[in-house]
């Protein structure tokens, strides 16, 4: 059977309190939600995203216990649609019609394991630029918990947040630099004060979702590195509300340099088996993450509640 090395991306899911600064989490509510969804017609897990001609929804998903944790196994499917251009041979380059229709398109799989903790839901994703990002899988499941309240008439009280697992080298780097010059902090536009507010429509849907938060140092100076300590420690922790850092100055030598977190996130490879039409095959990729994430199978229980 061929092979293929495979990246994966390290996050975790917290819920975010509405009209508050507080994050948590609940294991048992995340476990339920998710088993809901699952439990929902075919085609209301399906959600589409228009502006970019893609629709998503769960293709698989496995439930198990892990001492007082839950461990998910879930596939993703999506398709780009409106897309049907004619086939090309690769041997003779001949060309045939396509016979797909325009609602119509190729399924692309996407693991993900979820250890769903006391804290958080960590989450190691296989990441393909074909596939779906974090950012969707965030969305998708903050669609469905609007329908999860209302089937059980309460009122929605948070959202689904995602933080990047960095790797070890971000505070290293800052620690090392000579003077930081200029910060960029990302964050989302719903935390824009008043006087913003009254300026600019928030609800401006051609507005994007990130908004950027520039701070410059006074000629000749340099911006606090313990800042930076302390907000890298609440953005990996996931308590704070910037999704990004970026940071640019000198080092030692008096080098530019620009230290970007989507740079440093943690990343892994992993090498799976693939099926005849060239797919991953699940059972493979599954086997992985459980060795990053130091699962041993032995240890699992399907869950039957």
């Amino acid at each position: 059977m061929s092979t293929q090395d495979r990246r994966i991306g390290f996050f975790g899911i917290v819920f975010d309190k509405f009209r508050s600064d507080e994050t948590y989490f609940d294991r048992e509510f995340f476990k339920n939600f998710i088993i809901y969804i699952l439990g929902r017609p075919t085609e209301e897990q399906i959600i589409s995203i228009p502006q970019y001609n893609k629709a998503i929804a769960l293709d698989r998903y496995a439930l198990f216990q892990l001492h007082a944790d839950y461990v998910a196994n879930i596939v993703f499917k999506s398709c780009k649609y409106n897309h049907s251009p004619d086939y090309m041979s690769s041997i003779d380059g001949t060309e045939r019609a396509s016979d797909k229709q325009n609602h119509e398109g190729e399924k692309e799989k996407t693991h993900l394991c979820i250890r769903i903790s006391t804290y958080e839901a960590q989450v190691i994703l296989e990441e393909r630029r074909s596939g779906v990002s974090i950012r969707e899988i965030v969305s998708y499941l903050n669609k469905q918990l609007r329908h999860y309240f209302a089937a059980l008439q309460q009122p929605r009280t948070f959202k689904l947040i995602h933080n990047i697992e960095p790797s070890n080298d971000f505070l290293e780097m800052v620690n090392g630099m000579r003077d930081i010059k200029i910060a960029e902090l990302y964050t989302t536009k719903t935390v824009m004060g008043s006087e913003m507010m009254n300026l600019m429509e928030l609800e401006d849907f051609s507005m994007k979702e990130d908004i950027i938060i520039t701070s410059k140092a006074k000629p000749r100076e340099s911006l606090l590195k313990r800042n930076f300590t302390s907000l890298y420690n609440s953005f990996i922790g996931g308590e704070s509300r910037v999704s990004r850092i970026r940071l640019y100055g000198h080092d030692e030598d008096n080098n530019y340099i620009r230290l970007d977190t989507s740079n440093l996130k943690k990343v892994d490879y992993v090498t799976v088996e693939l099926e005849t039409n060239g797919t991953v095959n699940t059972e493979s990729m599954f086997t992985e993450m459980y060795e990053i994430l130091e699962i041993t199978e032995e240890h699992l229980t399907a869950y039957d509640g």
